[in-house]
């Protein structure tokens, strides 16, 4: 999903676009302004008065429905079952409807953003999705800090409390736990948490046990904010180097991903679901990174999946294991599985993906949770359909709940007119209910926001997260043993903080007073992908996803060059997407690949603080021409790597050796 796409990358005519853009949605914005606070007054007549204390043999429960009296759904003695069936005999079409909603929740968003989202809602507040659309499960979106996000998460939950029923928010997020400059579509950095590094770091430090320490701690921040549902892990296999979300999974090796995949899942919701688990939604369902070219679907120039050499089956292999795991939602991707059903649509409409393979087959009980604004904006393959058959389809395919959507009106109208059963409807609330009952909100859905600092970014957090980035590093080159670095080295920096490689080495303000250069480069991204429409929202999503290019451009190229005829280069690169680093190797004296990770943990590998033992996720590849005859659903297939699949080396090591494993 994009819930970032207003992270804008630094590249010729973004400004442009995005002023365009602004102009466009203005009219739109100012007018909903307006609407707003009557849209919030609505909200707060509706509500009733909040759910009261009921003593019951002397132990505490909260009358969610103030009728005096415990009703089986508000008794957490009794199993979890019988409870949904209670709540679900007393909900109205119109309350089921709202449980199959996942919008998003702004709480100090970025301003852009802010803008586009508020023109897109038609003045209607959160407080009345809750109140008038009967919608318990929200997606947050903002930059705020962790005391922000409790008291808001708060003030909501209490207006759910108010509601004829007292049915609790869900809220979900994205990861917020990568550093600053970590990451990329759908993944970002909170202030006030812990800092770890990417999929591809936890994939390239090979250490499962490290990954579910990384889960404990990610969800005890999340539980401490409010958060109950994690949109992650990507479980999608990087078989595709040109794909733009490579860096949100484990890499090319299933066997690995697979282990991993546990792992997360063990990490952030232990042995099963309680009031101290986070839900994690894995996806993209049956694996999203054989893109057709290695375009992005979050586009309709990318709708295509594609299978030449015929793997199918490898992509799955991370989700069965998930589901053995206990995976509670699963998210399916944009995608068209081109010449893989009897249809080609996209997975959220297609139920030999959904129904037959993942329910039938594979066994699923649990949610299945579409991708962000699959109805409204990404609906591949079945665009010639109206908004109410597209719901219809979707529904019949086996989806549950609807991310970014809020229309509970027209499943109601399905429903009445005699399109789908209500009993059908039951069936996906029944699984959403069930989650909610499980990891106890119905007895505790507020955050006690004086605890707030005890519970976030704690010292041990800090030093565990610093610790698993060291870990990801990936040492690919060595060849004159320049590395380590002694810590006297007068050194000058390109794309790293001097302050704080001042604490390692003497920092010079000019290359040519340079012993040793150390030079950063960025996630390689040379263009965008083009949108395949004309609509504003695929405008902005384009500024976000590269294009197909993994080379560096001549610029930085030569900039490596320039530097690297001053004196010893240390060339550093973000390989939370593979690059071609043919060029770049030849000139530099080492060579570091990094995912996600902060300044200090890369200086600390290249001053031999930490001795590097990463090992690559995925190959890279040695030239485009090489990239562009490889298959797309091939792991690591092309014909001359640079450096492939588990390379890494280690101080003193100059062996031309890769771990497999």
């Amino acid at each position: 999903m994009v819930s970032g796409w207003y992270k804008m990358k630094n590249i010729p005519g973004t400004v442009g676009r995005v002023l365009l853009i602004m102009l466009a949605v203005a009219a739109l914005y100012a007018g909903n302004l307006f609407l707003k606070p009557v849209s919030t007054i609505k909200a707060s007549l509706a509500q009733l008065s909040p759910a009261a204390p009921l003593n019951v043999g002397g132990e505490i429960f909260r009358d969610l429905n103030r009728n005096g009296v415990l009703d089986p759904y508000e008794d957490y003695r009794i199993a979890t079952e019988l409870r949904v069936e209670n709540l679900l005999g007393q909900m109205t079409l119109a309350e089921k409807a709202g449980q199959m909603f996942h919008p998003p929740v702004l709480i100090e968003p970025d301003p852009l953003f802010q803008v586009f989202m508020e023109s897109m809602n038609g003045g209607i507040s959160v407080e009345e999705r809750i109140t008038h659309g009967f919608i318990s499960h929200f997606n947050f979106y903002g930059s705020a800090r962790p005391q922000a996000i409790a008291h808001r998460l708060n003030e909501l939950q209490r207006v759910a409390e108010a509601t004829r029923l007292g049915i609790p928010l869900s809220i979900s997020s994205d990861p917020v736990h990568e550093v600053p400059r970590g990451g990329g579509i759908a993944s970002f950095s909170l202030a006030g948490l812990s800092k770890w590094p990417s999929q591809l770091g936890f994939a390239a430090a090979r250490s499962p046990s490290l990954l579910e320490e990384f889960g404990r701690i990610a969800a005890l921040e999340y539980r401490a904010m409010g958060f109950t549902t994690a949109l992650h892990p990507m479980s999608d296999m990087a078989t595709e180097p040109r794909w733009s979300r490579n860096f949100g999974t484990f890499g090319s090796n299933a066997a690995l991903s697979s282990v991993m995949t546990a792992a997360y899942i063990a990490g952030f919701q232990g042995d099963t679901l309680t009031d101290q688990s986070v839900m994690t939604m894995v996806k993209h369902f049956p694996g999203g990174g054989p893109q057709e070219d290695g375009w992005d679907p979050h586009l309709k120039s990318g709708e295509n999946q594609v299978y030449p050499g015929d793997n199918f089956d490898y992509h799955l292999a991370p989700f069965i294991t998930a589901i053995e795991q206990g995976m509670r939602v699963v998210m399916p991707y944009y995608g068209i599985p081109v010449g893989q059903t009897d249809e080609d649509v996209a997975m959220a409409y297609n139920r030999a993906i959904l129904t037959d393979l993942l329910r039938g087959e594979l066994g699923f009980t649990g949610v299945v949770c579409s991708d962000w604004s699959v109805i409204t904006d990404r609906n591949w393959g079945v665009e010639g359909l109206s908004v109410s058959e597209r719901y219809q389809k979707s529904i019949e395919a086996g989806i549950d709940q609807y991310g970014g959507e809020h229309q509970p009106e027209i499943i109601i109208g399905l429903v009445n007119a005699g399109h789908i059963s209500e009993n059908r409807i039951n069936e996906s609330v029944r699984r959403i209910l069930r989650n909610k009952f499980d990891l106890g909100l119905f007895e505790q859905p507020f955050v006690n926001e004086a605890k707030i600092t005890e519970r976030v970014n704690q010292p041990l957090f800090q030093e565990r997260g610093l610790a698993a980035q060291r870990q990801s590093i990936v040492l690919l080159a060595n060849e004159v043993g320049v590395l380590p670095l002694k810590e006297n080295t007068r050194v000058f920096v390109d794309g790293l903080d001097p302050t704080i490689a001042a604490d390692y080495a003497q920092i010079v303000d000019d290359p040519d007073k340079a012993n040793v250069i150390i030079l950063f480069l960025n996630t390689v991204f040379n263009g965008n992908q083009p949108p395949g429409t004309e609509r504003i929202l695929d405008s902005m999503v384009a500024t976000l996803i590269p294009d197909e290019d993994l080379a560096f451009n001549a610029d930085i190229v030569d900039k490596a060059k320039g530097y690297a005829g001053e004196a010893r280069l240390i060339t550093v690169v973000d390989l939370n997407r593979p690059a071609i680093l043919t060029e770049l190797v030849s000139v530099s004296d080492a060579l570091v690949g990094t995912f996600g990770v902060s300044d200090e943990a890369i200086l600390d590998v290249v001053f031999g603080r930490h001795s590097p033992n990463g090992k690559l996720p995925f190959e890279l590849p040695s030239s485009m021409s090489e990239v562009r005859t490889q298959l797309e659903d091939m792991p690591d297939d092309t014909a001359n790597p640079l450096f492939p699949y588990g390379w890494g080396l280690s101080f003193g090591s100059d062996e031309k050796t890769s771990d497999r494993n």
